[in-house]
């Protein structure tokens, strides 16, 4: 089945072709939501009520979009609430969940570390939907409610401020 077939599907009860669909999405929302939470279960929960969501209102998405489009606009929106609840508690030490497949290890090499260290939360949310999804500007506008110069020049500023790097100018280069 294609991707839009299981959404159709979806729509009208067919809980297996959802679940499908969180298979196909769950590691790269669990990926972003790393970048954006301060520790493993903060994200688990993000990453859920994300789902939870997003089949309460299947009905709404809007096939003009990729479905991914959707549910990263839903993550987005979910993560800026789950955060603004939860902002005064302290993060949980989770060394001993740190898995292989976490891209958001205690590795301070990792590059999507440093650029988190290093930009507001809006520039890392256009950098990752541009490097790492490879979304178009205007499908990074639509998932961050922005308009398109406004990602345009948050993209150019992002760069240039991650060029003072020399390690993050290096992976700028590559793209």
């Amino acid at each position: 089945m294609t991707e839009q077939q299981l959404i159709k599907e979806a729509q009208q009860g067919a809980t297996d072709c959802f679940t499908q669909l969180v298979a196909s999405y769950q590691l790269r929302l669990y990926s972003y939501l790393l970048g954006r939470c301060t520790h493993h279960q903060e994200a688990d929960d993000v990453l859920q009520e994300t789902f939870i969501k997003a089949y309460q209102y299947l009905s709404s998405y809007n096939p003009q979009w990729q479905f991914s489009t959707w549910l990263f606009t839903i993550a987005r929106r979910t993560i800026g609430k789950y955060q603004a609840q939860y902002h005064n508690h302290q993060p949980i030490d989770d060394e001993n969940w740190v898995t292989k497949q976490d891209p958001f290890a205690v590795d301070r090499e990792n590059i999507w570390q440093l650029i988190k260290n290093e930009l507001n939360t809006k520039s890392y949310d256009v950098l990752w939907f541009f490097y790492v999804e490879q979304y178009s500007i205007k499908e990074i506008a639509q998932i961050t409610q922005q308009s398109e110069s406004w990602v345009k020049t948050n993209l150019h500023r992002s760069k240039m401020k991650l060029s003072n790097n020399s390690a993050l100018e290096l992976m700028l280069e590559a793209h």
